[in-house]
């Protein structure tokens, strides 16, 4: 359904008016007229206040935006969807707010995880994806398109291929190697040289678990 049709049937149903809902949200009237219009659509950070304001959850909301797919969770507890991130996360942005970057969802069968070292549901390992660019990893197996899936909650040691954010560059996917006083970020493909990383901004964002095939 058309996210202003959706919105418009909301309003109706909880017997909510536009400036009530711009008085729960704190978005102003204008912009949620041109929504109910058709003419702009809100972000994924606006679409969380709606949801709340409307009392619905935030799964309804995104589907209802466009941003989820339905199937993903009309699934059974056997399967788990996870939180694709966006290419470029700023260097200030604290783990715990990844939410802010969420551009979609992937599912996947509990079973598809059962290599991993740690079982994520039982201890409340948080996973995320991002999509890989290039082939400076062609070497480990990670192509154009690869969903790679990390977790921010394990810690990278040396060796490791990590989810790296560089400064005014974004997110990249290295093996990590620490050497004395610099940080050596490792391509799996000869045709790249390793970057060496002294005194400059790095952030290890999360060590990567697996990476799957482009779906």
């Amino acid at each position: 359904m058309h996210f202003a049709k959706w919105l418009e049937e909301m309003l109706s149903t909880k017997k909510m008016t536009q400036a009530e809902l711009a008085y729960k949200t704190g978005i102003s009237q204008s912009t949620i007229s041109r929504w109910l219009n058709g003419e702009r659509a809100p972000d994924i950070h606006k679409i969380r206040k709606i949801g709340k304001a409307l009392g619905i959850t935030e799964q309804e909301a995104f589907i209802a935006a466009g941003i989820l797919r339905q199937d993903i969770f009309s699934v059974d507890e056997e399967v788990t969807a996870i939180p694709i991130l966006a290419a470029s996360i700023p260097c200030g942005t604290p783990d715990t707010e990844f939410s802010s970057y969420i551009v979609g969802y992937e599912k996947f069968s509990h079973s598809f995880f059962r290599c991993c070292p740690k079982n994520f549901r039982d201890n409340g390992l948080r996973l995320f994806i991002v999509r890989a660019k290039g082939d400076s990893m062609i070497g480990k197996g990670i192509v154009e398109g690869s969903l790679v899936i990390f977790s921010p909650d394990l810690q990278v040691n040396h060796g490791d291929i990590a989810i790296v954010e560089l400064e005014d560059e974004g997110l990249c996917i290295k093996e990590v190697l620490f050497q004395d006083s610099a940080t050596i970020l490792k391509s799996a493909n000869p045709a790249y040289d390793p970057m060496i990383i002294i005194n400059k901004p790095l952030r290890i964002i999360g060590k990567v678990m697996m990476h799957i095939g482009y779906l």
